[in-house]
């Protein structure tokens, strides 16, 4: 006789075709904000409490220890803006909640954004250096709750701080967003930076009786959220700011290449080019040779007009609709060609009916459509002005296009005249430019065309080293000047570069699924929308590049992702993340957010991203915790391992013109379909040698892990499903489109109809006892506000009008049937508590075969079920 069930061979049944009465309704269902409950629901016990209780979380070969060595994982959630400030009263119910549901770590985050009450500087002084006594008083009860429960800090420093002229920085306004960019060279931007670490790190929180250096419930310390010095330069930030604030970083820049080359004529003779002239006009029809584009929503009109700048003809482009994207009104000219390492000079008068923002740029005039160069982005005005940029396309194509884009972001009129493009020959070293002065200029990424190969070289080398010289110096000083004993990371892959990301004690990523997207004012609460799709139908999808990015032997962790709201398949989020996070043995997740507000008490889906009220995610942690910490999914057997070393990713990054996007896949060339297979990492060093990797298939139609407990199936076309078949949680997560489905132990299923034929249900066993075993059973699909009032029929955008909660989920009506077995299973609804509301009788029984079934096709009371298995109860 069996008192296990992991040990049982057991079918479960997901039974497709049983249209019960309430297939396809919906019920409100919202977890309580306060619930820290000790019920079946409940998975702190996953936590050391207190955090840190053991000393601080430290690094063992590549990877998080506690302190008492035993492996750590981060299960973490962010906090953002005054969600970081609770009163004393939510702290201590919030910090319960987290704890309940596996939570064991805190980002908080955007602490340095806002003045008082939203963020932590005092709002009554001009500069923006001070710290706010009431607002520090709430973090530090926070912190010390927190810890108390069993979870750990991650406090970033350096999130969206703007400075103000007050704090010693002339035109400040005009500065790039939060300063990111010259935040990583100017003296005065680092040294604020430093000031304010050294205030908020060194303060001891009156709750916890330690300074936050010393403080082991600290576990992290981030030096400054999704910013890099390459990243910023290659957005053409840097090229809009005052001249001041390039001034140092010229000064720094000349201090390279004097140390490299020594003199101005070794530096001359180095950047030598072959000079050819100029060639031919390539615009040979300059008004009437160019296409203009409409696409879905975007609508305009072009038309020739004699309102030149001395009064000739010019084109004249009217929006009249906005587009989803902002390409979705432009103007290009096809028929082009291009030379790799050739120069292309395009000048152009234009003037708009106001300033906007227009994007010029090359790029293939055919599939896949790939651009040739960097796009330039300039900033049309009222006042006719001459633009001229330059182009260094990156290969040789017979079919190119030049695009003047970005015109459907907004209505109005942009006039366009005398254009021109003519091939010419890269710049070498000006006549006037001398190191010994200091006078070689910066290098503008709208200026980045014009040079030769050895300058691009160069400047990228430089851009990287002066990146890696600001992390390399935030760290000496965190530690050495201040103390900080907790591990410090930097920024993130794709924003800073992995040659600077080295210099931290763990490398970090963010990554986001359809993140929302504001055709016209950034963060325009109105005129956004996220695309209505499943994750499991892509191709190429975020999770797929996470897992392609991680370096070897060194801790990992992923402080930003999500699935945002209302994506009505975002729940798939949660058991997606976990599972895959486990299987490449990550060290850290965090869903992004669990609250940007300190109104914890609202009960609905009231943002994008914040998952504290959105119920189908949050039933799916406790599973999602099993799976992660507890390890319920085992790490991958083997590993493929491709190889990255610093000149290379110079060389590459040159290439591309200082795009890091996916950067690593050009440089390792790892197959997209490994990690779903193996565990997957880069070697980086100076000569890393690519390892003997484990064959891949390059078919992507069943992709099952090694260890056998994870398959991603994309057998029919935009139906995928995800299978979750570890021996002590089990789910699937995805469409079912009348298929059978083997989860392991002997398992074949159906489901019952659904709004979208899709689903998320996780088994996962809670408690395991000398006379039986309990399990959590959870089972959402659809779910939205009542009163959520869709503005589209894709169900992509409510605009202002997220409604209130409750939330409205979708039960999903499953059937369960347990094989060879004389374990007696019984089922108990739960509410939202987590307790036992009535035990479902009628839904067990036995089949022919005398195996136990638990039936929900016709009924499903809840969201959320206790199964237990008795010992010696047999099956009538």
């Amino acid at each position: 006789m069996r008192n296990r069930l992991s040990h049982l061979y057991f079918l479960f049944i997901l039974f497709i075709g049983g249209n019960g009465p309430f297939a396809g309704e919906l019920l409100p269902f919202s977890l309580p904000w306060d619930d820290g409950s000790d019920s079946i629901t409940n998975v702190n016990h996953l936590l050391e409490k207190p955090a840190g209780k053991n000393g601080f979380v430290r690094i063992e070969n590549g990877r998080f220890v506690d302190g008492a060595g035993k492996r750590f994982r981060v299960l973490g959630v962010n906090t953002a803006f005054d969600g970081n400030f609770p009163s004393h009263e939510q702290a201590e119910k919030v910090a319960a909640r987290m704890a309940k549901f596996g939570i064991n770590c805190v980002r908080f985050h955007h602490l340095d954004t806002s003045r008082s009450p939203r963020g932590i500087w005092q709002s009554n002084t001009p500069e923006k250096q001070w710290l706010d006594a009431e607002r520090l008083d709430r973090l530090d009860y926070f912190i010390h709750q927190l810890k108390l429960n069993g979870i750990y800090a991650n406090i970033n420093l350096k999130v969206g701080r703007k400075t103000v002229e007050a704090d010693g920085l002339p035109d400040a306004d005009k500065l790039p967003g939060y300063d990111k960019g010259p935040d990583h060279y100017h003296p005065r931007l680092i040294e604020l930076q430093k000031n304010y670490a050294r205030d908020l790190l060194t303060h001891t929180n009156p709750y916890t009786h330690t300074r936050y250096v010393e403080e082991p419930a600290v576990a992290f310390i981030e030096i400054n959220n999704e910013s890099g010095l390459v990243n910023k330069w290659n957005g053409g930030d840097l090229d809009r700011m005052p001249p001041l604030y390039l001034e140092s970083l010229q000064t720094d820049w000349n201090a390279f290449l004097r140390n490299k080359y020594g003199a101005t004529e070794t530096l001359r003779e180095a950047w030598k080019t072959n000079v050819s002239g100029l060639g031919n006009e390539q615009l040979v029809s300059p008004l009437d040779g160019w296409t203009f584009q409409q696409i879905e929503e975007g609508k305009g009109t072009k038309e020739i007009v004699r309102e030149g700048p001395d009064g000739e003809d010019c084109l004249k482009i009217t929006t009249t609709a906005t587009g989803s994207q902002g390409w979705h009104v432009q103007l290009f000219y096809p028929g082009l060609s291009s030379e790799k390492g050739g120069t292309y000079r395009f000048q152009v008068w234009m003037r708009a009916d106001r300033t906007r923002d227009i994007s010029i740029g090359m790029q293939m005039n055919h599939s896949p459509w790939t651009a040739l160069d960097h796009s330039a982005e300039i900033d049309a005005t009222r006042e006719w002005k001459l633009y001229e940029l330059v182009f260094a396309p990156s290969q040789s194509d017979r079919n190119v296009r030049l695009n003047i884009s970005d015109l459907g972001d907004e209505l109005g009129i942009l006039w366009i005249a005398r254009p021109s493009m003519i091939v010419g020959s890269p710049e070498g070293l000006a006549e006037n430019e001398t190191l010994r002065d200091e006078s070689v200029s910066v290098i503008l990424r709208n200026e980045y065309g014009k040079k030769g190969q050895a300058a691009k070289r160069d400047w990228m080398g430089f851009l990287v080293e002066r990146e890696t010289e600001y992390y390399r110096d935030m760290v000496e000083y965190l530690k050495n000047n201040l103390g900080v004993k907790s591990l410090i990371g930097g920024t993130q892959l794709g924003f800073g570069t992995y040659v600077a990301q080295m210099e931290c004690d763990f490398i970090d990523h963010h990554a986001y699924w359809q993140h929302p997207v504001f055709p016209g004012r950034a963060w325009d609460s109105n005129n956004w929308f996220v695309r209505n799709l499943s994750i499991l139908n892509a191709s190429d999808n975020p999770l797929e590049r996470l897992m392609l990015a991680r370096v070897a032997d060194r801790a990992y962790t992923v402080s930003e992702y999500n699935h945002p709201a209302p994506n009505t398949y975002c729940s798939e989020v949660v058991p997606l993340l976990c599972a895959y996070a486990a299987l490449q043995d990550w060290d850290g997740i965090y869903f992004f957010a669990y609250s940007h507000s300190d109104n914890y008490e609202r009960k609905s889906i009231n943002n994008f991203f914040d998952i504290a009220g959105h119920t189908p995610k949050m039933l799916a942690m406790a599973a999602a915790a099993n799976m992660y910490l507890r390890g319920d999914v085992s790490p991958a057997n083997d590993a493929i391992i491709g190889g990255m070393s610093r000149d290379r990713f110079v060389d590459v990054l040159t290439e591309r013109g200082g795009s890091l996007w996916n950067i690593n896949n050009q440089i390792t060339n790892l197959p997209g379909a490994a990690p779903y297979l193996h565990r997957t990492a880069i070697a980086y060093g100076d000569h890393p040698e690519p390892e003997a990797n484990p064959s891949v298939s390059g078919s992507r139609r069943r992709l099952e892990s090694d260890t056998g407990e994870l398959v991603w199936d994309n057998s029919a076309a935009d139906k995928s499903y995800a299978l979750i078949r570890a021996e002590k949680t089990k789910g699937f997560v995805g469409f079912v489109d009348q298929r059978n489905f083997d989860l392991g132990n002997g398992v074949r299923l159906e489901i019952g109809k659904t709004r979208q034929d899709w689903a998320n249900v996780l088994l996962t066993s809670m408690r395991s006892e000398e006379h039986g075993s309990r399990w959590l059973l959870t089972a959402t699909g659809y779910a939205e506000n009542q009163g959520m009032q869709w503005t589209d029929e894709n169900q992509q955008s409510v605009g202002r009008n997220w409604g209130e909660g409750p939330p409205l989920v979708e039960p999903i009506p499953l059937r369960l049937t347990f094989a060879n077995t004389e374990n007696h299973p019984r089922i108990h609804a739960l509410d939202e508590w987590g307790a036992r509301t009535r035990e479902l009788e009628a839904a067990v029984s036995a089949n022919p075969e005398n195996e136990a079934v638990i039936d929900l096709i016709s009924s499903q009371p809840s969201l959320w079920y206790e199964i237990v298995f008795e010992e010696q109860a047999v099956l009538k």
